[in-house]
């Protein structure tokens, strides 16, 4: 069928319906435009609430190289997901299984040799849950919004599996979190830090699926009602 074939009332229909766009920049770009969110997620947590006491104890490679590996395998699992929320360019489920398992290594493997480094036992155990609540409040101010920037950026392109696409971002904006707060944060006792930074981490994964399939829904609802509209109208 060429144009000459095609009903009039059907081209103007069309052509009224064509507008402008501007045109999606490159995962790789747009991972760039979050520098300075993840130097915010470094840097603010030990910045505004205080470097951890026993800072200076920490030989350099695990304070400041610990954290700058995990926020970078953060900045990475980031990079995934805007990826993965173009068609076409999604990667395989297997190789997104493969990164969720790399992340959870990486804060493990993390947390774990820094415990062994500088051991910090509780020396009162009715105090841990009040110390894991505080590690989980102080976090939030800085992951939240962090996960609503990635959540806008992630809903203007079209993730095709969208609860799978925001626990990613979520995972790696909780990753990004923790490698600034472990500079803050004088306890390496393990069940301390999977406990309360493991389990913001767990919930920004959660909190990201949740967030990416209810915006998708709402974009397709939206979609529902301007074709029943569009057709109401013709």
């Amino acid at each position: 069928m060429n144009e000459g074939n095609i009903p009039a009332s059907l081209l103007e229909q069309v052509r009224a319906d064509l507008r402008p766009v501007t045109p999606l920049p490159a995962p790789s770009r747009r991972l760039l435009a979050l520098v300075p969110l993840a130097l915010i997620l470094f840097f603010g947590p030990p910045i505004h609430w205080g470097w951890r006491e026993n800072f200076a104890l920490l030989p350099g490679w695990t304070s400041w190289g610990l954290s700058a590996l995990e926020s970078l395998g953060g900045a990475a699992l980031m990079g995934l997901a805007l990826r993965q929320a173009v068609p076409g360019l999604a990667v395989r489920m297997r190789w997104m299984w493969l990164a969720f398992g790399g992340a959870v290594l990486l804060f493990a493997s993390v947390s774990l040799t820094t415990a062994h480094v500088l051991p910090t036992p509780f020396h009162d155990a009715s105090a841990w849950s009040r110390i894991a609540w505080e590690c989980v409040l102080m976090e939030l101010p800085f992951a939240l919004p962090s996960l609503a920037i990635s959540a806008w950026l992630v809903a203007r392109a079209l993730p095709t599996r969208p609860a799978l696409t925001g626990c990613a971002y979520g995972l790696a904006v909780g990753l990004m979190t923790d490698a600034g707060m472990r500079l803050f944060c004088a306890v390496n006792q393990p069940f301390h830090v999977f406990a309360a930074h493991g389990g913001v981490i767990l919930s920004g994964a959660i909190g990201g699926a949740l967030t990416a399939t209810l915006i998708e829904r709402v974009k397709y609802r939206r979609l529902q009602v301007r074709a029943r509209l569009d057709a109401r109208q013709s």
